[in-house]
Order: structure tokens, then C-alpha cells, then sequence
């Protein structure tokens, strides 16, 4: 049993980067502009060899790297891990920071100005972007044993807050990170899938609660309607798909690719060659997908095509070892 949980557990990290370096070529493509791809291919808007991945598994290296420096959740550190792939490109695959988010480099520019303390009446933004949940896999490996559901949902919400300062994008990932830690759990697709209790689940996300923006009642960004507007995604036709940079819709095309298609690979390819935001948005499936399938259930030849795929295993194994994942310290005001 623990062999196969540990399987599954790598298999969210490697399918982070293989769906990553799976949609790279036809990034910010249209479906009618490029043949579909069958298997991990060069090219791209940023002209990268096969199996190169892009700024979704360089922030997951990040923050891996962090987690496991520091044993737990360090918040100025992170930041700082960030900062020197954008600087530096640090945990970039071509030593160059490349294909970075409008709001992850606005939120780097404000860290570095700023000294990186938030205070709790800093204005949210309404901007949603996919990048907080792009990266997340790290956290849940890491603290899947030793913290408790609540806590790692706690530390999901953290880390998407880093650069994406939106209660949306926060409802969004506590959504993913619950599907996550389903998906190693279970072998049924449907319970990874099904609507929590609310009497369950009340106690660590907001389920059925309003939320404000800047002081403003906003109903609609309740975990609830957030999660039943990701769920629409399993009634979906590939027409109803929008493949942009919105969080709710990257993680609608995650839950359409994880739902339509009965094994890792014909979901990915599904979901990369639907175009747009192809990288991300398969990234985000190949967690789900990895988390679900297990490490052994990514092809073979594509974790082979995977640049440094030994070196990103290795860095799962250390995550899968840590003995304890807590939060250490939050620039946030408000978790205090």
C-alpha cells in the first residue's frame, strides 16, 4: 500500500512536468493552426527542445526546493526562490527565465520592493490567474502524512496568496488541493470528484460562506459556487471548453481531460492539443491525472523525454521523506 501511495504521490510531481513539457509547443495556439501533437515534440514560442519544460515546473522546483531547505512552509523564502528564477533563472530547464505570468512578476516586483510583509488591509485584486495552482504539487507532497487535511489546505491557500493575492484564486486552489489529496487516496474516480459535505468541510474552507472584495459582499466566490462551477466541467462537450489563463477554466479543462479519457496519456494529449494556455493547463491535468494514475502511469517514454526526469523523481522521493511539513512562517499579516 505504501508503495503505491508513494507512487502516486511522485506521479503528481513528474505529471506536473510532463504535461508541462507536453503542451510547451503548442502554447497560445489555436487547435486549427497546428497538426495534433501524438507525443512530446520540439518547438514552441520559445523554440525549446523535446522534453522542455516551462516556468509551471520551474516555480514547482522553487518551491520543492524550499520546502525541503527549510523542512516546512517558508514564506519569505519562497518568494526569494522565485525572485532568483526570474533574476537568475534559477530552476529554469534553459537556465533563463522564460514565460513568466503578468501577475507572478508583478507580485515579485511588489516582494522585492516592499520587503514582502503584507498587511491584512492590502486591496485584493480580481484578477484569477491559473499560475496559483500551476505549481502546487510540492506542498501536498510533502505534508500528505504528517499534517492533517485542514492544515494542508491551510499551506495550498498560502502559497497560491504569494502571487496570486485574489480570494478567488485562493477558493480555486483550496478546490484543486482538496481533488489532490482525493485523487492518492482513492482508486474511484467519483469520489475524487464528488461535492464535500458541508458539515465535513466547513471547518477549513469556506464552503458556504460569502466572502468580501474590498469590503463589498461577493456571494459568488464561496468554495461552494466555485466548486460547482469547476464540476460543470464533467458535463462538458469539447466546445464548451475556454482554454485562457482563468483559474476556473484551467481547472474545468483539468477535470473534462481527467473525467473524459480512462488513463494519463489520452487525457493529456486531449487537453494539450486543445491549444491556448496548452502548458499550464496540462500541467494542472497532469497533477490530477499523476496523483490518480501514479508515477507508473505516465508512459514510460515520456518520463524519458522529460529533461532532468531523474533529478525531478529524486526531488519527489525528498519531498515523500519529509518527516514533518509545517507552515514556518507567513508574510500575511492576516494569518496571525
Amino acid at each position: 500500500m505504501k508503495r503505491n501511495y508513494d507512487d502516486k504521490l511522485k506521479g503528481m510531481l513528474i505529471g506536473l512536468a510532463v504535461g508541462d513539457m507536453l503542451g510547451m509547443p503548442v502554447e497560445f495556439k489555436d487547435p486549427d493552426d497546428f497538426e495534433p501533437i501524438t507525443e512530446p515534440i520540439a518547438g514552441g514560442s520559445f523554440n525549446l527542445p523535446a522534453g522542455y519544460w516551462t516556468d509551471d515546473t520551474s516555480m514547482a522546483l522553487c518551491l520543492a526546493d524550499s520546502l525541503l531547505e527549510y523542512g516546512g512552509y517558508n514564506s519569505y523564502d519562497v518568494m526569494n526562490k522565485y525572485w532568483l528564477w526570474r533574476s537568475a533563472g534559477y530552476r529554469s530547464s534553459t537556465g533563463k527565465c522564460f514565460d513568466i505570468g503578468n501577475q507572478t512578476s508583478e507580485a515579485i516586483n511588489q516582494y522585492m520592493m516592499t520587503g514582502g510583509f503584507v498587511r491584512a488591509d492590502k486591496q485584493r485584486t480580481t484578477n484569477a490567474g491559473n499560475g496559483a495552482i500551476m505549481r502546487l504539487a510540492p506542498v501536498i507532497i510533502a505534508a500528505h502524512r504528517q499534517r492533517s487535511p485542514k492544515d494542508i489546505i491551510k499551506m495550498a491557500k498560502i502559497s497560491a496568496r504569494e502571487t496570486h493575492y485574489s480570494l478567488e484564486a485562493e477558493l480555486a486552489t483550496e478546490v484543486f488541493a482538496t481533488l489532490l489529496l482525493r485523487a492518492i487516496k482513492t482508486k474511484v474516480k467519483s469520489k475524487v470528484l464528488k461535492k464535500p459535505k458541508l458539515g465535513t468541510w466547513r471547518r477549513f474552507v469556506m464552503f458556504d460562506d460569502e466572502v468580501e472584495i474590498n469590503g463589498k459582499p461577493a456571494p459568488q466566490f464561496s468554495y461552494r459556487t466555485v466548486y460547482e462551477d469547476v464540476m460543470r466541467a464533467t458535463e462538458f462537450s469539447q466546445s464548451d471548453i475556454n482554454t485562457s489563463g482563468y483559474i476556473i477554466h484551467s481547472l474545468q479543462v483539468a477535470v473534462w481531460g481527467f473525467t473524459k479519457y480512462d488513463n494519463f496519456k489520452d487525457g493529456a494529449l486531449a487537453v494539450a492539443n486543445l491549444g491556448g494556455d496548452a502548458d499550464t493547463n496540462a500541467a494542472i491535468y497532469g497533477q490530477l491525472a499523476g496523483a490518480f494514475y501514479g508515477y507508473k502511469g505516465i508512459p514510460h517514454k515520456w518520463r524519458k523525454t522529460l529533461y532532468r526526469e531523474r533529478e525531478i523523481s529524486q526531488l519527489a522521493d525528498k519531498l515523500i521523506a519529509m518527516p514533518t511539513c509545517p507552515i514556518l512562517l507567513t508574510r500575511f499579516e492576516e494569518d496571525y
